[in-house]
């Protein structure tokens, strides 16, 4: 079993995480436990000080038939997160290190209905047909059962994953996130590493 496997149980999920790190000769796992981070800079410094002064280093977890989460340190140092479902990262063990990216999901009740759902304000002669409008909308939220992903997409374009191929590969398999990662890694070239640390 290579060190840098992790799995975390809580209940009937199961939670698989991996930090890897690039160097001249690839990606190798590192023998570290993304548990240990309280928040992201935690992770973001336990990535960079375990990973290789020449390279980037990539954080994966997933949470089996249900979402995953990368976090990328970048060569700059830049960082760039993205999650394949906000609700369910906001229920996970997890939710303190991306509690920034959570906050942050814009609140479409504060929209405005013409903005968000494409409502023609001259059809709206009065407050009551504002009212009912108002309550369509919200029950149309209650009952959207959609996930919503979250964070930076184009995680991956420079290196040949562009948004747009990401977000089409979660939205056609979001009950295998592992068959998302591992598109991510081939791409990118940590497929393999990844695949060997399961």
């Amino acid at each position: 079993m290579v060190k840098g496997l992790r799995r975390v149980h809580n209940g009937d999920m199961s939670y698989f995480s991996e930090i890897l790190a690039e160097s001249s000769d690839g990606f190798r796992a590192l023998d570290v436990d993304v548990r240990d981070a309280a928040d992201l800079d935690g992770l973001v410094d336990m990535m960079r000080t375990a990973g290789s002064d020449d390279g980037e280093a990539i954080a994966v977890i997933e949470h089996e038939d249900e979402w995953f989460g990368l976090v990328r340190l970048c060569r700059d140092n830049e960082v760039k997160v993205f999650l394949s479902d906000l609700r369910a990262v906001e229920l996970s063990p997890f939710a303190a290190i991306f509690a920034d990216y959570l906050d942050s999901r814009p609140d479409a009740y504060e929209a405005e209905p013409e903005e968000e759902f494409g409502l023609d304000e001259e059809t709206q002669t009065s407050e009551d047909e504002d009212e009912d409008d108002n309550d369509d909308e919200i029950e149309m939220l209650d009952f959207d059962g959609d996930a919503e992903w979250g964070g930076d997409a184009d995680i991956y374009a420079d290196r040949g994953l562009p948004a747009a191929d990401l977000i089409e590969q979660v939205e056609q398999h979001r009950s295998d996130p592992a068959r998302v990662v591992a598109h991510v890694g081939e791409t990118v070239g940590f497929a393999d590493q990844l695949e060997a640390a399961r």
